[in-house]
């Protein structure tokens, strides 16, 4: 019945052919109610999708685009009458690319009304000024307010008090063992870091999603815990600790300690900083070196590496600063001693227990200003980094 009824109606619409297919045929009985608004988003989108609406010639005609100046929202609100031939409306997927021009034979037998323009209202857009508003506030309370109240305190010292405590002995030695050992730590970080990352991105095996998610366990584990589980590892305790004692190597509470719970904490930032450019090399680059003649380790070193340095530099600074910083594990691991391994947050920490906030400012200024350095160089870096890839 429905074929036939298509058949009907395809006849009466003045196509004879018989065998043209027909798909998606759906015959709207209730044809006596008020269409919602159909904007004119979504009458391109019927033309998108090559759908053709066989209704009266008014209310088709209604469906072509609007001339200049007028409302692009309309509103189908027409009581269409159904045809004798088929006392349906069809809406079929034709396959033509455009909306064929309605019969003149429909606009006698099914009378409408065209349809009516109505008023359209937009409100505001509120997204931007909330999102910076937050940012903006953000900012503020949880970085800047923080960052002015140690600067407004450490302006209120005297200037010859800050420079003599500043570089009072026990402070430069702090400075010394913290800053030769983060140096190390970013060293060891940066090539085996880069190691570890070209094992994740160019091998499969077993396991290697395991070992992926493993690189990211120092950021969730605290410190202090990190600490605890470097001291018993590397104590007299566990095996490796006995073993190394044994070869005359002590880790806990020497500096040796300091220098493995920075690599510890530092770690993943120089794999997680590697993974994504190494993913965006293209095999066929180092394919076409090889069909040219070069060896891999001619390929490495002239096509491979140079996309990955500036990436290279980025992680071994963030390793750098994160070392730089930490206090919770080489607190548990080090000896805390003056001229042996004391560092500069342990040295403000103990500052703090002697009650001598003057020095612990002055401290605690002098590593807020290397570490801005420090962000600063790490922001050219990237920004190199970006020039490099266009």
């Amino acid at each position: 019945m429905d074929r036939l009824a298509s058949h009907q109606h395809a006849t009466s619409l003045g196509q004879h052919d018989q065998f043209r297919p027909v798909k998606h045929m759906l015959r709207l009985h209730d044809i006596r109610r008020s269409y919602a608004q159909i904007g004119q988003a979504g009458l391109g989108r019927y033309r998108r999708q090559k759908l053709r609406l066989s209704a009266s010639a008014a209310g088709a005609a209604s469906f072509e685009q609007p001339p200049r100046g007028s409302t692009p929202s309309v509103s189908l609100a027409a009581s269409l009458e159904p045809t004798a031939a088929s006392r349906a409306v069809d809406v079929q997927l034709s396959p033509s690319p455009a909306p064929s021009p309605p019969p003149a034979s429909l606009s006698s037998a099914s009378p409408s009304v065209p349809f009516q323009p109505i008023a359209r209202f937009r409100l505001l857009n509120l997204s931007a000024p909330i999102t910076w508003t937050y940012m903006l506030s953000y900012m503020a309370f949880m970085l800047i307010m923080p960052i002015t109240a140690l600067l407004q305190k450490a302006s209120m010292i005297p200037m010859a008090t800050f420079i003599a405590r500043a570089t009072e002995p026990v402070a430069m030695h702090a400075y010394y063992v913290t800053f030769s050992c983060s140096i190390i730590a970013a060293t060891i970080n940066c090539v085996f870091g880069f190691i570890l990352a070209w094992v994740l991105v160019r091998y499969k095996f077993p396991g290697r999603k395991l070992l992926d998610a493993a690189v990211d366990l120092p950021f969730a584990l605290p410190t202090s815990v990190a600490g605890l589980t470097l001291a018993t590892v590397y104590g007299d305790e566990f095996f490796i600790g006995q073993f190394l004692q044994s070869l005359g190597i002590q880790v806990v509470f020497t500096r040796l300690g300091v220098i493995v719970a920075m690599i510890f904490v530092s770690f993943p930032f120089v794999v997680r900083t590697m993974q994504p450019v190494m993913q965006e090399i293209q095999r066929e680059m180092e394919e076409a070196a090889w069909a040219l003649g070069a060896s891999r380790w001619k390929t490495f070193v002239d096509v491979v590496f140079p996309p990955l340095f500036p990436s290279l530099l980025t992680g071994t600074a963030l390793a750098f600063s994160r070392a730089l910083g930490e206090f919770g594990s080489i607190v548990i691991i080090s000896s805390n001693f003056a001229f042996k391994d004391l560092i500069a947050p342990v040295l403000i920490f103990q500052c703090l227990e002697q009650y001598d906030y003057v020095g612990a400012t002055v401290i605690g200024t002098v590593l807020l200003l290397i570490s801005l350095t420090m962000m600063l160089a790490v922001n050219q870096l990237q920004s190199f980094n970006q020039r490099f890839k266009r």
